[in-house]
Protein backbone atom coordinates (compact mmCIF):
# COMPACT_ATOMS: atom_id res chain seq x y z
CA UNK A 1 0.00 0.00 0.00
CA UNK A 2 1.10 3.53 -0.64
CA UNK A 3 1.47 6.00 2.19
CA UNK A 4 -1.86 7.82 2.41
CA UNK A 5 -2.32 11.49 3.20
CA UNK A 6 -5.28 12.65 5.28
CA UNK A 7 -4.21 16.24 5.88
CA UNK A 8 -3.33 18.92 3.33
CA UNK A 9 -0.96 20.53 5.86
CA UNK A 10 1.73 17.98 4.97
CA UNK A 11 1.83 19.00 1.30
CA UNK A 12 5.13 20.78 0.56
CA UNK A 13 5.39 24.09 -1.31
CA UNK A 14 7.91 22.78 -3.86
CA UNK A 15 8.48 19.43 -5.53
CA UNK A 16 10.84 17.51 -7.78
CA UNK A 17 9.68 17.52 -11.41
CA UNK A 18 10.95 17.06 -14.95
CA UNK A 19 10.85 20.24 -17.00
CA UNK A 20 10.93 20.63 -20.76
CA UNK A 21 12.50 23.92 -21.86
CA UNK A 22 11.63 23.72 -25.56
CA UNK A 23 10.94 21.25 -28.35
CA UNK A 24 13.93 19.15 -29.35
CA UNK A 25 16.13 16.19 -28.48
CA UNK A 26 15.71 14.70 -25.02
CA UNK A 27 19.15 15.51 -23.61
CA UNK A 28 18.96 19.09 -24.82
CA UNK A 29 15.52 20.07 -23.52
CA UNK A 30 14.66 17.81 -20.56
CA UNK A 31 16.00 18.56 -17.08
CA UNK A 32 15.14 17.66 -13.48
CA UNK A 33 14.48 20.31 -10.81
CA UNK A 34 13.86 20.18 -7.05
CA UNK A 35 12.24 23.60 -6.68
CA UNK A 36 9.13 23.42 -8.86
CA UNK A 37 6.06 24.89 -7.11
CA UNK A 38 3.42 22.36 -6.12
CA UNK A 39 0.09 23.29 -7.79
CA UNK A 40 -2.12 24.28 -4.85
CA UNK A 41 -4.98 26.21 -6.46
CA UNK A 42 -7.61 23.61 -7.28
CA UNK A 43 -10.79 24.31 -9.20
CA UNK A 44 -14.01 22.78 -7.88
CA UNK A 45 -13.60 19.55 -9.91
CA UNK A 46 -9.85 19.10 -9.60
CA UNK A 47 -7.85 16.81 -7.34
CA UNK A 48 -4.21 16.95 -6.26
CA UNK A 49 -2.44 13.61 -6.56
CA UNK A 50 0.84 12.58 -4.95
CA UNK A 51 2.44 10.58 -7.77
CA UNK A 52 4.25 7.35 -6.96
CA UNK A 53 4.93 6.11 -10.49
CA UNK A 54 4.51 7.20 -14.10
CA UNK A 55 5.05 5.51 -17.45
CA UNK A 56 5.99 6.60 -20.95
CA UNK A 57 4.13 6.19 -24.22
CA UNK A 58 5.29 7.01 -27.78
CA UNK A 59 3.13 10.14 -27.78
CA UNK A 60 5.23 11.50 -24.91
CA UNK A 61 8.48 11.67 -26.87
CA UNK A 62 6.64 12.80 -30.02
CA UNK A 63 5.29 15.72 -28.01
CA UNK A 64 8.74 16.42 -26.57
CA UNK A 65 10.37 16.41 -30.01
CA UNK A 66 7.76 18.81 -31.34
CA UNK A 67 6.33 16.31 -33.85
CA UNK A 68 2.83 17.31 -32.78
CA UNK A 69 3.44 21.00 -32.11
CA UNK A 70 1.07 22.04 -34.90
CA UNK A 71 -1.86 20.67 -32.89
CA UNK A 72 -0.51 20.90 -29.34
CA UNK A 73 1.71 23.75 -28.18
CA UNK A 74 3.04 24.24 -24.65
CA UNK A 75 4.13 27.15 -22.52
CA UNK A 76 7.65 26.47 -21.27
CA UNK A 77 8.90 25.25 -18.92
CA UNK A 78 6.50 22.33 -19.29
CA UNK A 79 6.16 19.15 -17.18
CA UNK A 80 5.72 16.20 -19.56
CA UNK A 81 4.24 12.73 -18.99
CA UNK A 82 0.74 11.30 -19.21
CA UNK A 83 0.23 7.96 -17.39
CA UNK A 84 0.48 7.91 -13.60
CA UNK A 85 -0.58 6.27 -10.34
CA UNK A 86 -0.72 7.86 -6.92
CA UNK A 87 -2.73 8.99 -3.90
CA UNK A 88 -5.30 11.78 -3.63
CA UNK A 89 -4.02 14.41 -1.17
CA UNK A 90 -6.41 17.30 -1.83
CA UNK A 91 -9.79 17.71 -3.51
CA UNK A 92 -11.86 20.54 -4.98
CA UNK A 93 -15.17 21.58 -3.45
CA UNK A 94 -17.32 19.73 -6.02
CA UNK A 95 -15.32 16.51 -6.37
CA UNK A 96 -17.63 13.49 -6.05
CA UNK A 97 -15.63 10.51 -7.27
CA UNK A 98 -12.75 10.55 -4.77
CA UNK A 99 -11.81 11.27 -1.18
CA UNK A 100 -8.51 11.99 0.52
CA UNK A 101 -6.29 8.92 0.64
CA UNK A 102 -7.80 7.16 -2.39
CA UNK A 103 -5.28 5.36 -4.58
CA UNK A 104 -5.86 6.31 -8.21
CA UNK A 105 -4.49 5.82 -11.70
CA UNK A 106 -5.05 7.89 -14.81
CA UNK A 107 -3.84 9.59 -17.96
CA UNK A 108 -3.15 13.33 -18.03
CA UNK A 109 -3.29 13.34 -21.84
CA UNK A 110 -1.31 15.75 -23.99
CA UNK A 111 -1.46 18.44 -21.29
CA UNK A 112 1.10 16.34 -19.36
CA UNK A 113 2.26 16.72 -15.78
CA UNK A 114 2.91 13.17 -14.58
CA UNK A 115 6.72 13.37 -14.35
CA UNK A 116 6.48 15.18 -11.05
CA UNK A 117 5.85 14.44 -7.38
CA UNK A 118 2.41 16.07 -7.55
CA UNK A 119 -0.12 16.73 -10.29
CA UNK A 120 -3.33 18.76 -10.24
CA UNK A 121 -5.98 17.68 -12.75
CA UNK A 122 -9.70 17.22 -13.27
CA UNK A 123 -11.11 14.22 -11.44
CA UNK A 124 -12.45 12.89 -14.76
CA UNK A 125 -9.02 11.65 -15.90
CA UNK A 126 -8.65 9.33 -12.89
CA UNK A 127 -10.16 6.11 -11.60
CA UNK A 128 -9.53 4.05 -8.48
CA UNK A 129 -6.35 2.04 -8.84
CA UNK A 130 -6.68 -1.75 -9.29
CA UNK A 131 -6.20 -3.34 -5.88
CA UNK A 132 -4.06 -6.17 -7.21
CA UNK A 133 -1.47 -3.92 -8.88
CA UNK A 134 1.48 -2.02 -7.47
CA UNK A 135 1.79 1.67 -8.25
CA UNK A 136 4.38 0.87 -10.93
CA UNK A 137 2.10 -1.72 -12.53
CA UNK A 138 -0.94 0.58 -12.38
CA UNK A 139 0.98 3.41 -14.06
CA UNK A 140 1.60 1.08 -17.01
CA UNK A 141 -2.10 0.70 -17.80
CA UNK A 142 -4.18 3.83 -18.56
CA UNK A 143 -3.34 5.14 -22.03
CA UNK A 144 -2.39 1.90 -23.77
CA UNK A 145 -5.09 -0.27 -22.24
CA UNK A 146 -7.93 2.22 -22.64
CA UNK A 147 -6.89 2.91 -26.25
CA UNK A 148 -7.25 -0.78 -27.08
CA UNK A 149 -10.40 -1.12 -24.97
CA UNK A 150 -12.09 1.61 -27.02
CA UNK A 151 -10.79 0.29 -30.33
CA UNK A 152 -12.17 -3.20 -29.74
CA UNK A 153 -15.36 -2.49 -27.82
CA UNK A 154 -16.47 0.99 -28.97
CA UNK A 155 -15.13 1.56 -32.47
CA UNK A 156 -16.31 -1.67 -34.12
CA UNK A 157 -19.88 -2.75 -34.63
CA UNK A 158 -20.76 -5.20 -33.32
CA UNK A 159 -18.16 -4.95 -30.56
CA UNK A 160 -15.55 -7.69 -30.31
CA UNK A 161 -16.97 -10.59 -28.33
CA UNK A 162 -17.27 -14.37 -28.14
CA UNK A 163 -16.74 -15.94 -31.54
CA UNK A 164 -15.10 -12.83 -33.08
CA UNK A 165 -11.89 -13.25 -35.05
CA UNK A 166 -9.40 -10.49 -34.28
CA UNK A 167 -5.99 -9.87 -35.80
CA UNK A 168 -3.61 -7.49 -34.02
CA UNK A 169 -0.68 -5.91 -35.84
CA UNK A 170 2.07 -5.44 -33.27
CA UNK A 171 1.15 -7.76 -30.41
CA UNK A 172 4.31 -7.00 -28.44
CA UNK A 173 3.56 -3.26 -28.23
CA UNK A 174 1.74 -2.08 -25.10
CA UNK A 175 -1.49 -1.40 -26.98
CA UNK A 176 -1.01 -4.75 -28.68
CA UNK A 177 -0.52 -6.96 -25.64
CA UNK A 178 -3.40 -5.26 -23.84
CA UNK A 179 -5.58 -5.79 -26.94
CA UNK A 180 -4.71 -9.48 -27.06
CA UNK A 181 -5.76 -9.93 -23.44
CA UNK A 182 -8.95 -7.88 -23.75
CA UNK A 183 -10.07 -9.76 -26.86
CA UNK A 184 -9.24 -13.12 -25.30
CA UNK A 185 -11.11 -12.13 -22.13
CA UNK A 186 -14.39 -11.79 -24.06
CA UNK A 187 -13.93 -15.06 -25.96
CA UNK A 188 -12.49 -13.86 -29.27
CA UNK A 189 -10.12 -15.89 -31.42
CA UNK A 190 -6.91 -13.84 -31.65
CA UNK A 191 -3.84 -13.81 -33.88
CA UNK A 192 -1.03 -11.29 -33.98
CA UNK A 193 2.32 -10.25 -35.42
CA UNK A 194 5.59 -9.64 -33.62
CA UNK A 195 9.26 -10.42 -34.12
CA UNK A 196 10.71 -13.78 -33.07
CA UNK A 197 12.58 -11.87 -30.36
CA UNK A 198 9.29 -10.94 -28.69
CA UNK A 199 7.61 -14.34 -28.72
CA UNK A 200 8.84 -14.81 -25.14
CA UNK A 201 7.10 -11.58 -24.12
CA UNK A 202 3.72 -12.93 -25.21
CA UNK A 203 4.45 -16.20 -23.43
CA UNK A 204 4.76 -14.17 -20.21
CA UNK A 205 1.04 -13.45 -20.58
CA UNK A 206 0.42 -17.20 -20.22
CA UNK A 207 -0.28 -18.02 -23.87
CA UNK A 208 0.84 -21.08 -25.82
CA UNK A 209 2.42 -19.71 -28.97
CA UNK A 210 1.87 -21.39 -32.32
CA UNK A 211 3.03 -20.25 -35.75
CA UNK A 212 0.85 -22.72 -37.62
CA UNK A 213 -2.68 -21.56 -38.50
CA UNK A 214 -3.76 -25.18 -38.94
CA UNK A 215 -3.13 -25.87 -35.25
CA UNK A 216 -5.66 -23.29 -34.06
CA UNK A 217 -8.50 -24.66 -31.93
CA UNK A 218 -10.85 -23.31 -29.27
CA UNK A 219 -8.20 -23.21 -26.54
CA UNK A 220 -8.24 -19.61 -25.27
CA UNK A 221 -4.67 -19.98 -24.02
CA UNK A 222 -3.50 -20.58 -27.57
CA UNK A 223 -2.20 -17.64 -29.61
CA UNK A 224 -1.31 -17.65 -33.30
CA UNK A 225 1.75 -15.44 -33.81
CA UNK A 226 3.29 -14.52 -37.16
CA UNK A 227 6.90 -13.33 -37.29
CA UNK A 228 6.58 -10.24 -39.47
CA UNK A 229 10.26 -10.46 -40.40
CA UNK A 230 9.66 -13.84 -42.05
CA UNK A 231 6.07 -13.75 -43.33
CA UNK A 232 3.42 -11.30 -44.52
CA UNK A 233 0.27 -11.89 -42.50
CA UNK A 234 -1.94 -11.07 -45.47
CA UNK A 235 -0.49 -13.87 -47.59
CA UNK A 236 -0.20 -16.25 -44.64
CA UNK A 237 -3.86 -15.88 -43.56
CA UNK A 238 -5.48 -14.95 -46.87
CA UNK A 239 -9.19 -15.73 -46.90
CA UNK A 240 -9.42 -16.43 -43.14
CA UNK A 241 -12.34 -13.99 -42.69
CA UNK A 242 -11.30 -11.94 -39.70
CA UNK A 243 -13.88 -9.57 -38.24
CA UNK A 244 -11.33 -6.97 -37.13
CA UNK A 245 -7.74 -6.05 -37.86
CA UNK A 246 -6.40 -3.73 -35.15
CA UNK A 247 -3.20 -1.99 -36.21
CA UNK A 248 -0.78 -0.86 -33.50
CA UNK A 249 2.20 -0.59 -35.89
CA UNK A 250 1.26 1.75 -38.73
CA UNK A 251 2.35 1.95 -42.34
CA UNK A 252 0.44 1.40 -45.56
CA UNK A 253 1.38 -2.29 -45.72
CA UNK A 254 -0.79 -3.10 -42.68
CA UNK A 255 -3.88 -1.90 -44.57
CA UNK A 256 -2.85 -3.73 -47.77
CA UNK A 257 -2.33 -7.01 -45.91
CA UNK A 258 -5.45 -6.56 -43.77
CA UNK A 259 -7.70 -6.52 -46.82
CA UNK A 260 -6.55 -10.04 -47.67
CA UNK A 261 -7.75 -11.48 -44.35
CA UNK A 262 -10.81 -9.39 -43.48
CA UNK A 263 -14.25 -10.81 -44.12
CA UNK A 264 -16.74 -8.85 -46.19
CA UNK A 265 -17.76 -5.90 -44.03
CA UNK A 266 -14.80 -6.48 -41.70
CA UNK A 267 -13.19 -3.47 -40.04
CA UNK A 268 -9.63 -2.15 -40.00
CA UNK A 269 -8.76 0.08 -37.04
CA UNK A 270 -5.40 1.85 -36.82
CA UNK A 271 -4.00 3.99 -34.02
CA UNK A 272 -1.02 5.06 -36.15
CA UNK A 273 -2.05 5.43 -39.79
CA UNK A 274 0.35 5.29 -42.73
CA UNK A 275 2.85 7.80 -41.30
CA UNK A 276 4.79 5.95 -38.60
CA UNK A 277 6.88 9.07 -37.81
CA UNK A 278 3.72 10.96 -36.79
CA UNK A 279 5.10 14.38 -37.72
CA UNK A 280 2.07 16.62 -38.01
CA UNK A 281 2.32 19.28 -40.74
CA UNK A 282 -0.14 20.89 -43.11
CA UNK A 283 1.13 18.52 -45.81
CA UNK A 284 0.71 15.43 -43.61
CA UNK A 285 -2.78 16.51 -42.54
CA UNK A 286 -3.81 16.94 -46.17
CA UNK A 287 -2.29 13.59 -47.14
CA UNK A 288 -3.92 11.75 -44.23
CA UNK A 289 -7.29 13.35 -44.93
CA UNK A 290 -7.11 12.32 -48.57
CA UNK A 291 -6.11 8.77 -47.64
CA UNK A 292 -8.88 8.37 -45.07
CA UNK A 293 -11.54 9.72 -47.44
CA UNK A 294 -10.36 7.39 -50.20
CA UNK A 295 -10.43 4.33 -47.97
CA UNK A 296 -13.79 5.20 -46.48
CA UNK A 297 -15.22 5.62 -49.99
CA UNK A 298 -13.75 2.25 -50.83
CA UNK A 299 -15.51 0.75 -47.81
CA UNK A 300 -18.81 2.02 -49.19
CA UNK A 301 -18.39 1.31 -52.89
CA UNK A 302 -15.81 -1.50 -52.90
CA UNK A 303 -16.96 -5.08 -53.27
CA UNK A 304 -15.69 -6.15 -49.82
CA UNK A 305 -16.90 -3.10 -47.88
CA UNK A 306 -13.91 -3.14 -45.52
CA UNK A 307 -14.29 -0.38 -42.94
CA UNK A 308 -11.33 1.94 -42.27
CA UNK A 309 -11.03 3.76 -38.92
CA UNK A 310 -8.25 5.90 -37.45
CA UNK A 311 -8.72 5.75 -33.70
CA UNK A 312 -7.70 8.44 -31.20
CA UNK A 313 -8.29 7.92 -27.50
CA UNK A 314 -11.22 9.80 -25.98
CA UNK A 315 -10.78 9.47 -22.23
CA UNK A 316 -13.79 8.13 -20.33
CA UNK A 317 -13.29 7.55 -16.57
CA UNK A 318 -15.97 4.85 -16.49
CA UNK A 319 -13.85 2.82 -18.92
CA UNK A 320 -10.88 2.83 -16.55
CA UNK A 321 -13.31 1.68 -13.84
CA UNK A 322 -14.50 -1.17 -16.06
CA UNK A 323 -10.93 -2.11 -16.99
CA UNK A 324 -10.10 -2.23 -13.29
CA UNK A 325 -13.06 -4.26 -12.04
CA UNK A 326 -13.83 -6.60 -14.93
CA UNK A 327 -10.43 -7.20 -16.45
CA UNK A 328 -7.49 -6.42 -14.15
CA UNK A 329 -8.83 -7.32 -10.71
CA UNK A 330 -10.29 -10.53 -12.19
CA UNK A 331 -6.85 -11.49 -13.51
CA UNK A 332 -7.90 -11.47 -17.17
CA UNK A 333 -5.59 -8.59 -18.11
CA UNK A 334 -2.20 -7.65 -16.70
CA UNK A 335 0.54 -5.18 -17.60
CA UNK A 336 4.04 -6.22 -18.59
CA UNK A 337 6.99 -4.13 -17.42
CA UNK A 338 10.39 -3.97 -19.10
CA UNK A 339 12.33 -1.54 -16.90
CA UNK A 340 11.70 0.67 -13.88
CA UNK A 341 13.81 3.84 -13.78
CA UNK A 342 14.28 5.65 -10.46
CA UNK A 343 15.14 9.35 -10.62
CA UNK A 344 16.04 9.37 -6.91
CA UNK A 345 19.00 7.09 -7.70
CA UNK A 346 19.96 8.13 -11.21
CA UNK A 347 18.75 11.73 -11.40
CA UNK A 348 18.06 13.21 -14.81
CA UNK A 349 19.75 10.21 -16.47
CA UNK A 350 16.71 8.11 -15.48
CA UNK A 351 14.50 10.43 -17.54
CA UNK A 352 16.86 10.44 -20.51
CA UNK A 353 17.08 6.64 -20.48
CA UNK A 354 13.31 6.35 -20.18
CA UNK A 355 12.75 8.43 -23.32
CA UNK A 356 15.62 6.95 -25.31
CA UNK A 357 14.59 3.34 -24.74
CA UNK A 358 10.97 4.14 -25.59
CA UNK A 359 12.07 5.86 -28.80
CA UNK A 360 14.26 2.87 -29.74
CA UNK A 361 11.21 0.59 -29.96
CA UNK A 362 13.15 -2.22 -28.26
CA UNK A 363 11.34 -2.29 -24.91
CA UNK A 364 9.70 -5.61 -24.02
CA UNK A 365 6.87 -4.24 -21.95
CA UNK A 366 6.18 -0.85 -20.40
CA UNK A 367 8.86 1.56 -19.20
CA UNK A 368 8.20 3.01 -15.75
CA UNK A 369 9.47 6.05 -13.86
CA UNK A 370 9.51 5.40 -10.12
CA UNK A 371 8.89 8.60 -8.22
CA UNK A 372 8.29 7.48 -4.62
CA UNK A 373 8.27 4.29 -2.56
CA UNK A 374 5.08 2.50 -1.62
CA UNK A 375 4.65 1.71 2.06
Amino acid sequence: MAETTTSTSSIPSVMKAAQQSNYGEIRSVLTLHDDVPVPRKLSSKEILVRIYAASINPIDWKLLNGNLSLISRFSFPHIPGSDMAGVVVDIGSAVKRFKLGDEVYGNAGISGGSYAEYVCANESIFALKPKNLTMEEAAAVPLACETSYQALFSKVSPAVGAGSKVFICGGSSATGFFAIQLAKAVGAQVATTCSQRNFSLLEKLGYKITQNKDEINNDQQQLLVIDYNAKDFGRELSGQNYDVVYDCVGGEQQWISAQQILKQGGQFITIVGDDTKSIVSLKSIASTTSTVIGRKLSSVFGSNHHGYIIHFLNQVPEELDDIRTNYIETGKVKPLIDTIYDWRKDGVEALHSLYEKSKSGKAQGKLILKIANEK
